[in-house]
């Protein structure tokens, strides 16, 4: 289990995806199937990356559904740092080759920012007061 994910089970005594369950029921079912979008795109990203997959024809295509996906949820406004650092991402990525592979400490920033957006994400989602 993710030690992240454990400690919130200790602190508060209920699992993070039941919290995350709630936040997202109260946004209907549209913004519902957005933020699942955007919740599987930043865990396939931070997953490829702990399987060191880093070439820039396994990262991009990756980091653009994410994009795409965070662009969509109209709750997040034009300037969430997840958004603009995404695209700073993509736009170093954009400058290299398909073959060329990130080096190891471009990854894990990598890893590093998209784990600090998702949690800025998941921050940004309404509570459903419960």
């Amino acid at each position: 289990m993710d030690p992240a994910a454990m400690n919130h089970l200790i602190i508060s005594g209920v699992p993070t995806i039941v919290e995350h369950r709630a936040a997202v029921a109260a946004l209907g079912v549209t913004s519902v199937a957005i933020v699942a979008e955007c919740v599987q795109n930043f865990i396939t990203a931070m997953d490829s990356l702990k399987l060191n997959m880093t070439a820039i024809d396994q990262v991009f295509p990756l980091l653009s559904d994410l994009s795409g996906s965070l662009n969509k949820m109209s709750i997040l406004p034009p300037d969430f740092e997840g958004k603009t650092k995404m695209e700073e991402w993509i736009g170093r990525l954009a400058k290299m080759g398909a073959a060329d592979e990130l080096t190891e400490q471009q990854a894990r920033q990598l890893h590093f920012d998209l784990e600090s957006f998702y949690n800025s994400f998941m921050a940004a989602l309404p509570t459903s007061g419960a």
